[in-house]
């Protein structure tokens, strides 16, 4: 009995040995133990390498479904350089407008400086026929009893504000006077409207500076236009034109107002 008992231990020995080692073993992982740094790097390799394989599928989709990134991106830039063209020419055609409208107001400029001088040489025109119809009509007085200067086309009419005047004659020489030079003295009486109105006014004023508008100097004939005022409150009823030579009365000659 002994000798059977021994035989059963060994053979229950063999085969726990044979469960270890045999085909029937348990299975054993074998792992290499790695630095924290390495295991680091290949989660950033995993991450990147997932980025890039979405991002593929991404554009595989996208030209799947008709849409190039390449050619999206040429496009792009095409429309880029179009625009910057565009761009460029609307530069140049806002410069050539701003020359236009410069040009433009230059030309209006002109025009209405060549109409303003139009205007006036029209009324110097006017003036001119108007002085030669005097003097032809002068002229024919030639010959006739008549003073030496001839005092013709006198007006006085109101202008700017109140007791501002404006006058105008044509002033003449006649017989040997003709073409020799000679100096006159104009003065201007205004003659009140009523009795009550005041002394009449004689101009120029004794204290008057400047009495140089009231010089004449004549050799044929001219035009004389000139400005006076009067004192507020006094209402003229006529102005008198007297033209003198040396303190004495030449000609004269009366405006009702």
């Amino acid at each position: 009995m002994p000798g059977a008992f021994t035989a059963s231990r060994l053979a229950l020995t063999l085969r726990r040995w044979r469960g270890r080692f045999g085909i029937a073993a348990p299975e054993v992982a074998v792992r290499t133990k790695l630095p924290w740094y390495w295991r680091a790097i290949g989660w950033v390799a995993i991450i990147f390498l997932s980025v890039g394989l979405v991002e593929w599928a991404f554009d595989a989709g996208r030209r799947i479904a008709g849409f190039n990134r390449s050619e999206t991106e040429l496009e792009l830039e095409a429309l880029r350089a179009e625009n910057l063209a565009l761009k460029e020419e609307v530069g140049r055609l806002r410069g050539l407008l701003t020359a236009s409208e410069s040009n433009l107001q230059i030309e209006r400029a002109a025009q209405q400086l060549l109409s303003e001088k139009n205007a006036a040489l029209v009324q110097e025109n006017a003036k001119l026929k108007e002085d030669i119809a005097v003097f032809e009509r002068l002229s024919g007085r030639l010959g006739k009893p008549a003073g030496d200067v001839v005092l013709d086309r006198v007006t006085v009419r109101p202008e700017g504000g109140p007791g501002h005047y404006r006058y105008s004659f044509v002033l003449m020489l006649q017989g040997g006077r003709k073409g020799k030079e000679s100096l006159f003295n104009l003065q201007l009486v205004a003659l009140p409207r009523t009795p009550s109105g005041g002394a009449k006014i004689v101009l120029p004023t004794p204290d008057q500076q400047d009495k140089s508008q009231y010089e004449i100097v004549l050799k044929n004939f001219r035009r004389i236009e000139g400005k006076f005022a009067l004192p507020a409150g006094f209402l003229p009823s006529a102005i008198e034109i007297r033209i003198y030579e040396a303190g004495i009365l030449k000609a004269s000659e009366v405006v009702s107002l």
